[in-house]
């Protein structure tokens, strides 16, 4: 009798917490809804700053690059080239470490720099398919995730390029019509670059990119205690796991990849006269090239170069190069 009565007891105090917990968020908690849907994912730190920023920005898309100091360089020839665009409010430049972050402030004011606390195996130079690359990656998925999930269209793009025309009217008018935007490949048409997608934040793009978060989390948890510089075999990134789930139309996905001849890649600078002459670029990606240095003076060979040597940007080469496209 004794144990019966203790477990009745038990099972009325269980019920009572219940109900208590219950009323707490159904009627007690006043939080609007949608201050809910604005919390980050989880309690990184990292997306949360990311995420604060990018609430701040009115204009859309958000454009959002995640560089390490091994690229200071690059980002701020490109912050010359684009300055006079107009789009500079937009910006968010995620960075790895706070080094070369007051320079770039110093050229743009305009552009939200977000210093990122991260392993330092993500800093210096990376290269494509290494560990430390790899990382960064599972960082930028996770980014453009959590924009996602609050409904901010984003605009994931690579310094490591030249805009020769202010692409975002081209990428905003598929609005509606698609749900992501790529540029092409050059020697695989039907493949995508990870390094610029245009993300309207529609079910389908949120739960591919869930799915793609859940891939990038798994190959992490490979590679975590991993040396920085090992390589992992090409068909374990973002960019295949990204095609994949683009080629079965995963959620309903719709896309499309926008032509070589008018967001071109790096083999732009490989191919013929005849062949550059009928295109049109809004932007060349200098990909297709290993290293930042090597991407530099590709850049400055080509006279895609934007900042002098005193570190200052020099515009009558910015207007000399962008005016020549003519849209």
């Amino acid at each position: 009798m004794r144990s019966y009565f203790e477990h009745f007891t038990i099972g009325i105090i269980a019920i009572l917490v219940v109900c208590l917990i219950f009323r707490h968020y159904v009627f007690d908690d006043k939080t609007p809804r949608s201050a809910h849907r604005k919390r980050p994912l989880h309690n990184d730190s990292n997306i949360a700053l990311v995420l604060e920023a990018a609430l701040q920005i009115k204009d859309r898309p958000v454009m959002i690059t995640i560089v390490n100091d091994g690229y200071v360089n690059l980002v701020k020839s490109w912050i010359c080239n684009t300055k006079h665009m107009g789009f500079h409010k937009q910006i968010i430049i995620i960075v790895t470490s706070p080094q070369g972050t007051d320079e770039i402030k110093k050229l743009s004011p305009d552009v939200t720099v977000v210093a990122l606390n991260v392993d330092q195996s993500m800093n210096g130079h990376q290269e494509y398919s290494h560990v430390g690359y790899l990382k960064i990656m599972v960082l930028r998925t996770q980014i453009q995730l959590a924009l996602l999930q609050n409904d901010i269209e984003v605009y994931s793009f690579e310094c490591d390029s030249v805009f020769l025309a202010n692409p975002l009217p081209k990428l905003r008018a598929h609005s509606g019509e698609h749900d992501i935007v790529f540029i092409s490949n050059y020697q695989r048409p039907k493949a995508i670059n990870g390094g610029f997608l245009y993300l309207f934040p529609t079910p389908a793009t949120k739960a591919t990119f869930a799915q793609l978060n859940r891939m990038m989390l798994k190959l992490f948890s490979k590679i975590r205690n991993d040396p920085s510089d090992k390589f992992i075999p090409t068909y374990e990134n973002d960019q295949v796991y990204l095609s994949t789930l683009v080629t079965e139309k995963y959620a309903g996905l719709k896309s499309t990849i926008l032509p070589f001849s008018i967001f071109s890649d790096g083999k732009w600078y490989d191919i013929s006269e005849e062949e550059r002459k009928l295109t049109y670029p809004f932007l060349i990606h200098n990909n297709w090239i290993k290293g930042n240095k090597a991407k530099e003076g590709r850049a400055k060979k080509w006279r895609h170069w934007f900042l002098k040597d005193d570190g200052s940007c020099d515009f009558n080469w910015v207007k000399e190069v962008t005016k020549k496209i003519i849209y």
